[in-house]
């Protein structure tokens, strides 16, 4: 899935200014050969705040990883991802965003994304669930669908295409580029799907298994038609119906946690697949720390308890030692005073027996 801003130039990317006006950064090519090279350019870069479109040649058998392998570093100096990862089998070049994305692009990415997954999650045990995502003008990105197709050895089959007028959002356009035969054509090209100003249109996205899984060892009826049936009149099935409705929902539902002042919550808005999943996963994070502090809480009062019964026996055995020492005490002086009494006596009849004689 591609998201773009509208409208910007081929190499750039618009993000909004705090003064409303749109930024431009350049595209900045890089001469690198190691991993770390390039991170140490990014951390330089983000500091900087000078650029966050980089490009750089890299060895399409190394490819694969190294989107993981950026973040894996980027994660151990404290630094946040990469925003988008983009590799060009064509020129063997690597794309990256070093930057995030808006709010607005975000939940709409994600809304589409998971209704898509959510219905393939019901016929399937895993999902195909690509994220390719830009910010460039209207053409660049319709020849870069072309590219993922006809690049990718059949393994993408379809590029489904969000317009999100930006950072104004009140129109979006959808378009839909698929793999047909040895060619690739538009099903839906730049189609309105929302208008604030204007009537809502009717439609819908189509997309079938084949899309997401080829055509090999499928059933026809989950196979998308080609344009050969479609204009002999042979009727699709498709697997998954994006509805304009639906995807105005997302959009809107997107635009509203973009800007809640701007864009207040419209009637029937419903939770989006990410704030579905962020609640259950913040309740889930609450129930363990309750658990946590209950177990800190029991462990305290156990170790409270603990302490209390050792306290209370060390004060006993205190008890018990000083009662033993008074009662050895008062032996002692009992028995000083029987001897004293006996020497006194025997001091006494001995005295006496001296003046008898």
């Amino acid at each position: 899935m591609v998201l773009r801003d509208s409208p910007a130039s081929p190499t750039v990317l618009a993000p909004p200014t705090a003064s409303g006006r749109e930024r431009h950064a350049e595209l900045v090519s890089l001469d690198v050969s190691t991993i770390g090279e390039i991170v140490d350019y990014i951390v330089s870069a983000r500091q900087r705040g000078s650029e966050s479109l980089l490009g750089f040649h890299w060895q399409p058998s190394q490819a694969c990883d190294l989107s993981d392998q950026l973040d894996a570093r980027l994660v151990e100096r404290d630094q946040p991802k990469i925003g988008r990862f983009e590799y060009d089998y064509e020129s063997e070049t690597v794309y990256l965003d070093i930057m995030g994305e808006s709010m607005l692009h975000y939940m709409v990415r994600i809304g589409v994304r998971d209704h898509i997954t959510n219905h393939l999650a019901k016929l399937l045990a895993t999902t195909n669930d690509p994220m390719i995502r830009d910010s460039e003008s209207r053409h660049h990105v319709e020849r870069k669908a072309h590219q993922y197709i006809n690049s990718s050895d059949g393994k993408i089959r379809v590029v489904l295409v969000l317009d999100l007028q930006y950072p104004d959002p009140k129109k979006a356009w959808v378009s839909l580029l698929v793999a047909d035969d040895s060619s690739s054509d538009w099903v839906q090209r730049s189609e309105l799907f929302y208008d604030e100003s204007g009537q809502q249109p009717v439609g819908q996205v189509d997309l079938y298994l084949s899309d997401f899984l080829g055509l090999a060892s499928l059933p026809a009826a989950f196979c998308r038609p080609s344009a050969t049936e479609l204009a002999s009149g042979t009727p699709g099935n498709p697997t998954i119906t994006l509805t304009y409705e639906r995807l105005r929902a997302i959009f809107c539902r997107a635009r509203h946690l973009h800007d809640p002042t701007k864009f207040p919550a419209e009637v029937g808005d419903e939770e989006s697949p990410y704030e579905n999943a962020e609640r259950r996963a913040a309740e889930a994070e609450r129930r363990v720390v309750e658990v946590r502090n209950e177990m800190e809480r029991r462990k305290s009062e156990e170790r409270i308890e603990t302490e209390r019964r050792m306290e209370r026996r060390v004060a006993e055995a205190r008890i018990e030692m000083e009662q033993r020492m008074a009662a050895e005490m008062e032996r002692r002086v009992a028995a000083e005073m029987e001897r004293r009494v006996a020497a006194e006596m025997e001091r006494r009849m001995a005295e006496g027996g001296l003046e008898a004689e």
